[in-house]
């Protein structure tokens, strides 16, 4: 029983755009890669009238992309308003299932 509801197109392409993005950027730690996460979560967190799954989005990154997750975590302040979603943790196969579930009509 799976509590589905519809996502508008435009959640489904926002969803889309980031994990595209999150999967160009190399899974480093060098500061042009930290740099673009940083970029692509604080638009995660400027989306407004659309509730993206930043919870899912964040566990994706930690499980594609564990270097670069951990050099971005280290390189944020502790008063950074990222500071958050290094705080979001979730079931791996729950999350992907739930990303794979948003995308779908």
């Amino acid at each position: 029983m799976s509590m589905h509801k519809q996502h508008t197109p435009e959640q489904k392409k926002l969803v889309r755009e980031m994990l595209t993005e999150i999967s160009r950027i190399p899974d480093n730690d060098e500061q042009s890669s930290v740099r673009a996460l940083i970029a692509l979560l604080n638009r995660l967190l400027r989306t407004k009238n659309l509730v993206p799954p930043t919870v899912e989005l964040m566990c994706h990154i930690k499980q594609t992309k564990p270097e670069l997750y951990h050099a971005t975590r280290m390189s944020i302040t502790s008063t950074s308003n990222l500071n958050l979603l290094f705080q979001l943790d979730a079931d791996p196969e729950l999350a992907n299932a739930r990303l794979q579930e948003y995308l779908e009509d």
